[in-house]
């Protein structure tokens, strides 16, 4: 017993360090190619694209989507014809992924992003992070139901690092991926994620993914939290099913190496008019978080960016949705922050683009509460006065999710958990309350 718990601590400590590791190399590399193709050295990719001509912006996102419907092309030839999934592995009777095929996979992601796909780089060290733990954990001899933990604490720590979200990374692995034994599953969650973050700090430093200006309470934060919240939850439901719709009807064979140019190049042209489209969503959320986006610009924006999204999905390409997803619900609050100034003057759009931004984030990642503490981790954590504000925004938007006929993990969690833990008389035990 004595030798099987340590087992299970060195497998935790080796998870933690791996997923940091690659998910630093994965982030190297994505700077690499934006630098490289995009020609910028300094400030952000957005401001990049922005720099760049009419002819290069079509022409970088051609020359990716070739690269990377290529190459997704050949890997799905030489090892799977289906998409690499952490959550298939972790119900599989095998709680494994296949590294080389898993790593090659999240590669091709990660340099698509960099060429300008309008999709999340949080998929590829998610993945990364989930195949180094289970070979590791199988390595220390470790138990089936212990790989699952490890397979999605992997995941987590991979999300963590690339984000600076520890507590993010860590409830992402209990509440979205719903690891086996939840219990069991918060200690190494914790210690992987954290572990992961500080390789993390140790080369990009500690600074959080958005920098929100000064922020005080607002009355109209909280007045006009209910109605946002409850729009909030019928854009992430429309953003879901579009999603959900695109990977459905995606091509599959030598047609991903064809679509992927074709719809890389079409975003291209696009970006044209509207440099903000490129990339995981980083630089229109920016624009929201910090206030200098108009309402014109935004509503744009808000269409656009998920139809995007939706398009790389829709010809093959793999990636995450978190970003795009983000950026959809802090345009959203934009928007909103705007007219909402015309009925009420002095209304803080910022605040608006946070709470939407959890709001849509909320019922996109199926998690209300990896939400909230995500999107804090994000804008930088110290922002507790709009607590209240953001709290409200997505109760309502999982509300109207769940009204909509889309249920939440946590929901899911709690009725598959509460009831299988009760005494005989009925009373909950303590394993049902914490």
């Amino acid at each position: 017993m004595i030798r099987a718990a340590w087992r299970m601590v060195a497998a935790t400590l080796a998870t933690g360090v791996a997923a940091g590791g690659l998910g630093v190399l994965l982030t190297l590399l994505l700077h690499a190619i934006q630098h490289l193709f995009w020609g910028y050295t300094e400030n952000t990719f957005l401001i990049g694209v922005e720099h760049a001509g009419a002819a290069r912006r079509i022409l970088v996102l051609a020359a990716g989507g070739v690269v990377a419907g290529v190459a997704w092309w050949l890997s799905r030839r030489a090892f799977t014809t289906e998409s690499v999934s952490v959550t298939h592995a972790m119900r599989a009777q095998r709680p494994d992924l296949p590294l080389v095929a898993t790593i090659i996979d999240a590669v091709i992601q990660i340099v698509a992003v960099a060429f300008g796909a309008s999709l999340g780089r949080e998929g590829a060290p998610r993945q990364a992070g989930a195949a180094a733990g289970g070979p590791l954990g199988r390595w220390l001899g470790v138990s089936a139901a212990q790989q699952r933990i490890l397979l999605a604490a992997g995941a987590g720590a991979g999300l963590a690092v690339v984000y600076n979200v520890p507590l993010g990374g860590a409830a992402f692995t209990i509440e979205v991926l719903r690891a086996p034994f939840a219990v069991r599953a918060i200690v190494p969650a914790l210690v992987t994620s954290a572990i992961a973050t500080t390789v993390g700090w140790a080369v990009f430093g500690t600074r959080p993914f958005y920098e929100l200006p000064a922020i005080s309470f607002s009355g109209q934060a909280l007045a006009w939290a209910l109605p946002l919240g409850v729009v909030a939850g019928v854009a992430g439901v429309v953003f879901v099913r579009l999603m959900t719709a695109a990977r459905r009807h995606a091509p599959s064979g030598w047609r991903v190496a064809v679509a992927v140019p074709l719809v890389f190049t079409a975003l291209g042209a696009l970006a044209v008019a509207y440099p903000q489209l490129p990339g995981n969503g980083r630089g229109p959320a920016t624009l929201a978080f910090d206030g200098s986006i108009g309402l014109g610009l935004a509503a744009t924006l808000l269409v656009c960016k998920p139809l995007a999204t939706a398009a790389c999905l829709g010809a093959g390409a793999i990636g995450g949705t978190l970003t795009p997803a983000l950026a959809t619900g802090a345009l959203l609050g934009a928007v909103a922050g705007h007219l909402a100034d015309e009925l009420w003057p002095g209304a803080p759009v910022v605040q608006f683009a946070v709470m939407a931004a959890a709001g849509v984030l909320a019922v996109t990642q199926h998690a209300p509460l990896t939400a909230v503490i995500l999107t804090f981790e994000l804008v930088g954590g110290t922002h507790l006065v709009l607590l209240a504000p953001v709290l409200v925004a997505v109760i309502a938007a999982t509300a109207v999710a769940a009204a909509l006929g889309q249920r939440g993990a946590l929901a899911d969690w709690l009725r598959r958990t509460v009831p299988t833990t009760r005494h005989r008389r009925g009373r909950p035990s303590r394993a049902a309350l914490f």
